[in-house]
């Protein structure tokens, strides 16, 4: 006489957690379902170079011995050679002190927005290192902390009653685990118009290129939609969401987090899911996200790394590679956290100075640089489209095309721990309309291949366990 449903919820919306009710209901059409009212809306416009970056994450305590501004800005070329775009620096603010977590303190425990931390070096270095990143036609953006503030930072000291009380009148922390903060409540319009006037002033008059906004789903999106109208009015920049809310996309942000391909890496790499889960995943973002949307890309940050495990552990050394071309190839903005490109095994304690082995697998940097060389020279993979490819083993097997007028890119991914001898068929009326051959270069290991339709257009590949394969097409005929 009864019936009992167990439903598992997985939470894939990032620092903010779940923020609707979750319904059980019955549906006919999932897609319905899942459609949100931003689908059929434009993503707001961004500037080329964000459509094209290549993101590069920076722990300064981790990233050079210094551990300081100076320190990066002696490495900025070898980071322009690995291909990287964008600077994304962790909070650069001094840290406070009541309260602290560790030795050194969480970066994300800023006491003065307007302030440089000592660690690092001062204001005037880092105008250095922007005017330096800027020669090297790399663009800089910087952690923006504006859900909370450190125990005995600026605001704390002139405005306790910017910050949010509970029913006692105590000044309470964003959750029970962020011990060394303070949570801010944007009900006031005194807190509103100071953080605007600090992100203005850090882009009109320090000159760096936007934000990457930590727990951005935790600050009301009409407070980020007002910044983003007065900073417009300056210069393009580059907003990025550590969020995963579609309305972020309309006014105020250009990128948001993906953490819905991160998430289901584990479980592919395991074999607990098949391939094509990323189908369900991406079909599901369209049906969420504005037309147009920017998702960032990664297999790790710092976050991940710190509390999950180093990217080369989680997935292993054959994993690593074949996740970093996953978000290198995908839509969207491919992001690399400091250290991936020697394959740091190291967790990076964010309450510590944790040094990286930059002598640790010197090859690597080779396979990054043609993974973005790759993305900088071919619009196909920050413009184009991506339209599927059926393999023989499917379950295993991911291919698809990116594509962008006569710039094609073909991916081939075997996640299977199994070699696959496998074939793809090649869906030539909608990658090649009006063709009967063509030819690849594989971008990794340079052989040449030429497919040709008359007989079954396919791609026959033997490939290796966690092995991946990236082709550019060379000729049409």
């Amino acid at each position: 006489g009864e019936n009992e449903i167990v439903v598992q919820v997985l939470d894939y919306a990032g620092g903010g957690g779940i923020y609707k009710p979750v319904t059980l209901v019955e549906t006919r059409n999932l897609d319905e379902l899942l459609k949100s009212p931003y689908s059929a809306l434009p993503a707001r416009k961004s500037a080329d170079w964000v459509k094209d970056a290549v993101i590069y994450e920076i722990y300064l305590r981790s990233f050079s011995p210094e551990g300081t501004l100076a320190g990066l800005e002696h490495r900025l070329p070898e980071l322009r050679s690995l291909g990287v775009t964008v600077l994304w620096l962790m909070p650069i603010h001094p840290v406070g002190l009541k309260n602290r977590k560790g030795s050194l303190g969480s970066p994300y425990a800023v006491q003065d927005y307007y302030g440089i931390n000592p660690e690092f070096g001062t204001l005037a270095d880092f105008k250095h290192l922007l005017a330096a990143a800027h020669a090297q036609n790399m663009k800089l953006i910087i952690d923006l902390v504006a859900n909370h503030t450190s125990w005995d930072s600026k605001l704390m000291i002139d405005h306790p009653d910017w910050f949010t009380h509970d029913s006692s009148g105590s000044i309470v922390s964003p959750n029970a685990d962020w011990t060394d903060v303070a949570d801010l409540d944007y009900s006031h319009p005194g807190l509103r118009k100071y953080m605007i006037d600090m992100m203005v002033w850090w882009v009109r008059d320090v000159g760096i290129d936007g934000f990457r906004c930590d727990v951005a789903e935790l600050v009301p999106t009409d407070f980020w939609e007002e910044a983003r109208a007065r900073l417009d009015k300056i210069k393009p920049i580059m907003m990025l969401s550590e969020g995963s809310l579609p309305e972020h996309h309309v006014k105020a942000f250009d990128v948001t987090y993906s953490w819905n391909v991160y998430d289901v890496l584990e479980v592919l790499f395991s074999g607990k899911r098949p391939a094509t889960l990323l189908d369900d995943i991406l079909k599901t973002e369209s049906l969420q996200f504005p037309q147009g949307s920017l998702r960032m890309r990664f297999h790790t940050n710092h976050d991940k790394n710190a509390w999950d495990a180093p990217a080369v552990e989680k997935f292993g050394e054959e994993g690593f590679g074949l996740a970093a071309v996953l978000a290198g190839t995908l839509p969207g903005v491919p992001m690399l956290y400091n250290g991936e490109e020697v394959a740091n095994n190291k967790r990076l304690n964010l309450f510590e100075r944790v040094s990286i082995d930059w002598s640790s697998h010197p090859d690597l940097r080779k396979f990054f640089q043609k993974l973005y060389s790759l993305r900088a020279k071919n619009h196909a993979l920050s413009r184009g489209s991506m339209i599927r490819a059926v393999s023989q083993h499917d379950q295993d097997v991911y291919a698809f095309f990116r594509v962008a007028g006569k710039e094609k890119v073909f991916v081939v991914l075997n996640f299977s721990a199994q070699p696959r001898f496998t074939s793809v068929r090649i869906p030539m009326e909608r990658v090649f309309p009006g063709r009967k051959s063509f030819v690849l270069r594989d971008v990794f290991r340079g052989d040449m291949m030429e497919v040709s339709d008359e007989t079954a257009p396919q791609v026959v590949l033997a490939m290796e366990p966690k092995d991946f394969r990236v082709f550019v097409v060379e000729k049409e005929r």
